[in-house]
């Protein structure tokens, strides 16, 4: 049986490194990870999953019922009090199943570098969840609000450049775009460092600033190498609803007759919506364990807390080992 060589976490490692490392954590912890994401952030993602499903369901068929001139109930879904509680309850429970998940993964990995094994157990990371969960709802809410507001400050020179020419607009979104995405990722540590280094919201934020400095496009591209490997995995758990959909689509538009898709049908919807989300919300465990590792990385590059940690380590001993030599 391979022994359990637990991953040092403050180390500089180049960019396939971290790669490599990041699967290699996710194979040592995928049970007990899964296990903790699952039963934790599973049922809201469940409950969310199951009436966003729904809604799918049920705007597809409206789609084609309107598409074969039956518009009025179509029209009339949109302002149904079914639409807005499927809508308002799958985003609520999708939002707390969200930041649920981004707690237990990112304590999990807490709690493996303070122990150095993968034995943890749910209860103990549900424990650092609930302690956390509303320091990553505010972090969320502050998030999008200081997003909104860069967006804002972002989007005004674009009307100043259209107001003296418009073919200046163009370069101006470009400009916008750029600002985004550097904003966006230079932020990227913000949730763990919230979390790891116990540290207010914006101390966290100009702290993330300050360690990818320099580093931002060995940030953007692990986070966006990671992040497309898993969507492209999630999606997977889709293709055989959209091949009943297809089929579906096909034999309505065959017929002169609108027939509304069948009770199986709108079942697998809601099955394959469901099953996409908890993959998804797993799967999306890849990028924070990439992101932790990109801190511990950047931490290590910029402070050299490990090496430093090593040197310290240096000549030290266990001193109950003299009173076990004289008494043996």
């Amino acid at each position: 049986m391979e022994s359990f060589v637990p991953i040092e976490f403050h180390r500089a490692r180049d960019f396939s490194k971290k790669i490599n490392v990041t699967f290699e954590f996710l194979k040592q912890n995928f049970r007990p990870l899964t296990k903790s994401v699952l039963f934790i952030a599973g049922p809201p993602v469940l409950m969310g999953s199951l009436l966003l499903g729904s809604f799918i369901g049920d705007f597809f068929n409206l789609s084609q019922s309107a598409y074969s001139g039956e518009s009025e109930a179509f029209e009339n879904y949109f302002s149904s009090v079914n639409f807005w509680l499927q809508i308002t309850f799958g985003g609520l429970f999708m939002l707390i199943s969200g930041i649920a998940s981004i707690s237990s993964i990112n304590n999990y990995i807490i709690l493996y570098g303070e122990r150095k094994s993968n034995k943890i157990e749910v209860h103990e990371v549900w424990e650092k969840v609930k302690q956390t969960f509303f320091m990553y709802l505010g972090t969320m809410i502050f998030f999008v609000i200081l997003f909104m507001v860069v967006y804002i400050i972002l989007i005004l020179p674009v009307f100043l450049l259209g107001a003296i020419s418009p073919f200046l607009v163009g370069f101006g979104v470009i400009g916008v775009f750029v600002g985004v995405f550097y904003f966006f990722f230079g932020a990227s540590l913000t949730f763990f460092i919230r979390n790891y280094e116990k540290t207010g919201f914006i101390s966290a934020i100009r702290r993330s600033f300050f360690l990818v400095r320099g580093k931002w496009w060995s940030t953007f591209g692990l986070v966006m190498i990671l992040s497309l490997i898993v969507s492209t995995l999630s999606y997977l758990f889709l293709i055989p609803w959209y091949a009943v959909m297809i089929v579906n689509t096909l034999h309505n538009t065959s017929t002169d007759v609108f027939q509304e898709p069948s009770f199986n049908w709108k079942a697998m919807t809601v099955l394959f919506f469901t099953l996409y989300y908890l993959a998804q919300m797993v799967l999306y465990s890849i990028p924070n364990i990439g992101i932790a590792l990109q801190y511990f990385n950047l931490v290590e590059l910029k402070e050299a807390k490990g090496l430093m940690d090593d040197i310290q380590s240096l000549g030290e001993s266990d001193p109950s080992a003299g009173s076990r030599e004289e008494h043996y």
